[in-house]
C-alpha cells in the first residue's frame, strides 16, 4: 500500500464527520494535501498539493477537502512588492465560482492553515488582501485563514512550516472579501491585526464557533451573525461601521488583549445586537457602542456581562441601548428612512418596514412637533418652532415587541429676513488695532452672526468662523495698503439674503508696528484657496512634494485644502484641519533680513495611538521656520509615520533646499504625537533645535521615549518665513492645529 493510498483512506475516514455518505473524488469534489510530492499528487485525479492548482481545477461548483498543512495564497518569499490593479488593493488570490466549499479534514482548526504575509508598506503597496472571492455561496469550515504580516505563524504539527511575522509594526493586512449572496464559516480561525476583514461583503454572513484576532476596523459590519464565537481584541473599535440591521453576536466571548480601559464595538455608529455575551476587560473598563454616539442610534442587548457582572453597554448615553429580555432568531431592527434631518416645514417619516408602530416625540419637545400616524409605517409631522433658537430632538417609532427607531431632528426657527444696518459700518483705527463699527436692526433675543472678512488690497487676511470678527491687528504688512471689511448681515434666524449686498468700509493704513511676533488660534484664519506667495500674506493651498512621487494621490484645487472645524477622536474642540491630502500653509513676511527665530505649534492628532497618520506611505507633516517661501528653502522638523512602529512616529530635523529635503539628524521614534502635543522649534546663532512633548500620559506598553529633543548645527540664512506641509490622508488621519506662535 502506497503513501497516497493511505492518504486517501485517512481522507475518507476524516470525511465521516462532514458527510452522511462517502464522497467520491470527481471534478466537483477534490482533495488538497500539501504533504504530497508533485509526483504523488499527479498520480491520482482530483488530488492536488497546492492551493493554486486546486483552484485552477474547479468549475462553477466545487468542494475542496483540505488535509492539515500550511497553504500559501501568496508566496511570502517573493521579493517583489505586490501592487493592486484598477485602483483596487493587491490580492493574493482572486477566485470566481458559483458555489464553493472548503472543508478542513481536522477537528482543530489550527491544523489547516491558509496563509499570506503581506500588508500596507510591508511587501505591498495598498492594503494587501489574501482572498477576493466572487462566489455566490461560500462555505469554509475547520481551518485557519491568517495574514501573518504582523503575527507569528506557529504551526504545531510541523514546526518547520512555521514563520515569523514580517514586522512588529501593525499595518493594514486583510484576510478576504466575498462578493456574493451568502458566506458560512464554521470552526474557522481568522487571524491578522489591523483591518482583519474576515471574508467581509456577502449579503448574508454566518460565523459559528469561529475565532477572531484583530485590532480596529476589522470585523464584518454588515448583516452578519456571530454565534458561539470568541474575539481577541488588540484594539479599541473592532468594527468600522454597521449598516442595515447591523451585526448580531450570540453567546460570544470578547477578550480585551490591550491596556485599553475604554472599548467600543464600532468606530462609526450603527446598529449592533448583543445576546448572552461575555466581555472580559481590565477592571474599571467602559464598554460602549461607539465613541461618538448620535441621538438616533439604537442598539440591542440581552444577557450581557462585563467581567462576570451584568452591564449595560453604552450607559453614558442610555437612550442608545434597548434592553430586551428575549430576542428571537431575527435580528431586532426597526429603521427609519432618515437618521438625521434639518427641517423648517412639515415632513413625512417612513419606517423601512411596513408594520404597526407607536410614534412619539422626545420628552420635553412635545410642543415642537405634532404627529399623525398613517398606514404602512408612516407618520405626518407638523412642526412648530417660533423661538429664536434651533431645537434638537428625536422623533421615535416603537414596535410592540420593543424595537425602536429614531430620527434626530434639527428644527430651525421660523426664518426671519436678514437684519438691516441702522448705522453704516466704518473702520476705526486705534493704535495697532482696526475695529469695525456698525449697528444692525436686532430685536431682543437675536444675535449678530454676520460673516465678516478683512481684506488687504483685496486679499482676505482674516475671516469669521464662529462669530463676527470685529477687530483686526495691524502689522507692518498693512502699511501703505487699503484695508477693507466685508460684512454679510445675518442672525441665528436668518440666512444671508440673496439681495443683501456685502457692505464695505475701508481705510488706508499709513503707519503700523514692526511685526516681532505672531499669535493665532486659527478662529479667524482664512481657509479659502489662496496660492499667491506674497509679502505679509499666508499662502493657503495644496502641494505634492517631490518625495511623495511614488504615491499616486492628488488633490482638487477647486476645493479648499483647509477647514476650521470640530474635532473628533484625539482632536479636541475646534481648530484648523486638513481638508485634502497635500494641504500646505506658508507665511511670507515683509522682506528684510531675519536673524534668530522661534515657533510654537500646539496640535491634536486625530489618531489616538500615536501613529499620527493613516499609513507609512509617505505620510508626514513638516513644520519649518527660517524659510524662503519662494524657493522652498529653510529648516524644519519632519514628523512621519514609518513601518518601524504602529503606535509611534519618527521625528527628525530636515533642511529644505529648493524643494529638495535632506535629513539633518537621525530619526527618533517616540510616542508623543498624541492629544495635547506641543512642537517647539528654535533657531539661534546657527543652531536649530526641536522639542516635542504631549499632555497625554506615556503609554504603559511602550519602551519608546515619550518626548523628543533634537539639535543640529545649520548654516545661517536671512529668511523669516513659515512652512507647514501635510501629506497625510484626511478624515481620521488629520492633525488639528490649535495655536501657532511665531517670534522673530
Amino acid at each position: 500500500m502506497t503513501r497516497l493510498d493511505l492518504t486517501i483512506i485517512f481522507f475518507i475516514l476524516g470525511l465521516t464527520a462532514h458527510a452522511q455518505t462517502m464522497p467520491t473524488l470527481d471534478s466537483r469534489h477534490i482533495l488538497l494535501d500539501g504533504s504530497l510530492t508533485d509526483s504523488e499528487a499527479a498520480a491520482r485525479p482530483y488530488v492536488f498539493n497546492s492551493l493554486q492548482e486546486a483552484i485552477a481545477a474547479i468549475g462553477d461548483t466545487a468542494t475542496i477537502y483540505v488535509r492539515p498543512w500550511v497553504y500559501w495564497a501568496d508566496d511570502p518569499d517573493v521579493p517583489e512588492v505586490a501592487v493592486g490593479k484598477n485602483g483596487r488593493e493587491p490580492f493574493g488570490m482572486e477566485i470566481t465560482a458559483k458555489k464553493l466549499d472548503f472543508i478542513g479534514l481536522c477537528e482543530d482548526a489550527r491544523d489547516v492553515v491558509f496563509a499570506s504575509q503581506r500588508g500596507q508598506t510591508q511587501g505591498a503597496i495598498g492594503n494587501f488582501t489574501m482572498f477576493d472571492f466572487h462566489v455566490d455561496e461560500l462555505h469554509v469550515e475547520n481551518l485557519t485563514m491568517g495574514n501573518y504580516c504582523n503575527v507569528d505563524l506557529d504551526y504545531r504539527l510541523r514546526p518547520e512550516l512555521s514563520i515569523k511575522r514580517r514586522s512588529d509594526a501593525i499595518t493594514q493586512a486583510h484576510v478576504g472579501y466575498v462578493h456574493g449572496r451568502r458566506l458560512t464559516a464554521r470552526n474557522v480561525r481568522f487571524v491578522s491585526r489591523l483591518n482583519l476583514n474576515p471574508l467581509n461583503g456577502a449579503r448574508e454572513s454566518l460565523y459559528e464557533r469561529c475565532h477572531f484576532e484583530c485590532t480596529d476596523d476589522a470585523l464584518n459590519g454588515g448583516n452578519a451573525v456571530y454565534r458561539h464565537c470568541d474575539f481577541d481584541l488588540y484594539g479599541a473599535k473592532p468594527l468600522w461601521s454597521t449598516f442595515g440591521s447591523g451585526p448580531r453576536f450570540e453567546d460570544c466571548d470578547f477578550y480585551v488583549r490591550s491596556a485599553n480601559r475604554e472599548t467600543f464595538f464600532c468606530k462609526q455608529g450603527g446598529p449592533v445586537t448583543v445576546v448572552n455575551c461575555r466581555y472580559h476587560a481590565p477592571q474599571d473598563s467602559y464598554v460602549g457602542w461607539t465613541a461618538y454616539p448620535q441621538p438616533w442610534l439604537r442598539c440591542y442587548q440581552s444577557g450581557f456581562t462585563l467581567n462576570g457582572e451584568p452591564y449595560i453597554i453604552g450607559n453614558r448615553q442610555p437612550e442608545n441601548t434597548i434592553l430586551i429580555d428575549s430576542i428571537g432568531d431575527r435580528t431586532p431592527y426597526l429603521g427609519l428612512s432618515e437618521h438625521e434631518v434639518e427641517l423648517t416645514s412639515p415632513a413625512v417619516f417612513t419606517l423601512t418596514s411596513s408594520e404597526p408602530a407607536e410614534w412619539f416625540v422626545e420628552k420635553g419637545f412635545e410642543d415642537r412637533a405634532l404627529l399623525s400616524p398613517q398606514a404602512d409605517g408612516e407618520a405626518d409631522v407638523w412642526l412648530n418652532n417660533d423661538t429664536d433658537e434651533t431645537a434638537d430632538f428625536c422623533i421615535l417609532a416603537k414596535a410592540k415587541d420593543g424595537r425602536e427607531a429614531a430620527c434626530h431632528v434639527r428644527l430651525h426657527p421660523t426664518p426671519l429676513p436678514p437684519p438691516r444696518f441702522l448705522r453704516q459700518p466704518s473702520i476705526i483705527v486705534d493704535g495697532d488695532t482696526a475695529r469695525l463699527d456698525y449697528e444692525l436692526s436686532l430685536r431682543e433675543g437675536l444675535r449678530d452672526e454676520s460673516v465678516v472678512s478683512w481684506l488687504r488690497d483685496g486679499i482676505v487676511v482674516s475671516t469669521s468662523h464662529d462669530a463676527p470678527q470685529l477687530t483686526y491687528r495691524l502689522s507692518e504688512a498693512d502699511q501703505g495698503c487699503r484695508l477693507t471689511a466685508t460684512i454679510m448681515p445675518k442672525t441665528q434666524r436668518s440666512a444671508i439674503g440673496a439681495d443683501t449686498a456685502p457692505m464695505k468700509s475701508s481705510v488706508s493704513v499709513e503707519r503700523s508696528k514692526l511685526l516681532v511676533n505672531y499669535l493665532t488660534d486659527f478662529r479667524d484664519f482664512p481657509c479659502q484657496w489662496q496660492p499667491l506667495v506674497k509679502e505679509g500674506y499666508w499662502t493657503v493651498d495644496g502641494y505634492k512634494p517631490k518625495d511623495t512621487a511614488a504615491y499616486g494621490w492628488t488633490f482638487d484645487p477647486q476645493r479648499d485644502m483647509w477647514a476650521y472645524a470640530e474635532g473628533f477622536n484625539g482632536a479636541v474642540g475646534k481648530g484648523l484641519v486638513q481638508a485634502q491630502r497635500g494641504a500646505r500653509l506658508m507665511y511670507t513676511p515683509v522682506r528684510r533680513s531675519y536673524g534668530d527665530m522661534s515657533l510654537q505649534l500646539d496640535v491634536d492628532p486625530t489618531k489616538t495611538a500615536g501613529q499620527g497618520f493613516g499609513s507609512a506611505t509617505g505620510q508626514y507633516m513638516d513644520v519649518c521656520l527660517k524659510f524662503d517661501t519662494r524657493s522652498l528653502s529653510g529648516y524644519g522638523l519632519r514628523i512621519i509615520r514609518t513601518t518601524k512602529h504602529a503606535k509611534a512616529v519618527d521625528f527628525l530635523l530636515v533642511e529644505y533646499n529648493n524643494g529638495e529635503v535632506r535629513p539633518l539628524t537621525e530619526p527618533v521614534s517616540a510616542t508623543c504625537y498624541r492629544t495635547g502635543c506641543t512642537i517647539l522649534l528654535n533657531y539661534s546663532k546657527g543652531r536649530l533645535t526641536a522639542d516635542v512633548t504631549t499632555a497625554t500620559p506615556r503609554p504603559a506598553d511602550s519602551p519608546l521615549p515619550h518626548e523628543v529633543h533634537l539639535s543640529a548645527k545649520v548654516r545661517k540664512n536671512r529668511f523669516g518665513g513659515i512652512h507647514i506641509q501635510h501629506t497625510g490622508s484626511c478624515g481620521e488621519s488629520t492633525t488639528m492645529l490649535h495655536r501657532l506662535k511665531i517670534g522673530w
